[in-house]
């Protein structure tokens, strides 16, 4: 599995992070795939919207998910 080690995340988005990296890898159809990854797009979205990522973590965040 892999993890968001790498990118500067604090504790309660690191905790987000790992649930929705958890939520996709165990995924039985296509239809409750495509909405966690909606929900890990959303969650990017809004760590570059609220700023203070270190260059990088965004894209990171995005492949990883």
């Amino acid at each position: 599995m892999v993890d968001v080690e790498g990118v500067v995340l604090g504790a309660k988005a690191r905790k987000v992070a790992d649930r929705l990296l958890a939520q996709i890898v165990r995924v039985d159809s296509m239809i409750i795939a495509v909405k966690a990854g909606a929900r890990a797009d959303g969650f990017v979205l809004g760590l570059e919207t609220g700023g203070a990522r270190r260059a990088g973590d965004s894209e990171r965040l995005y492949i990883i998910f």
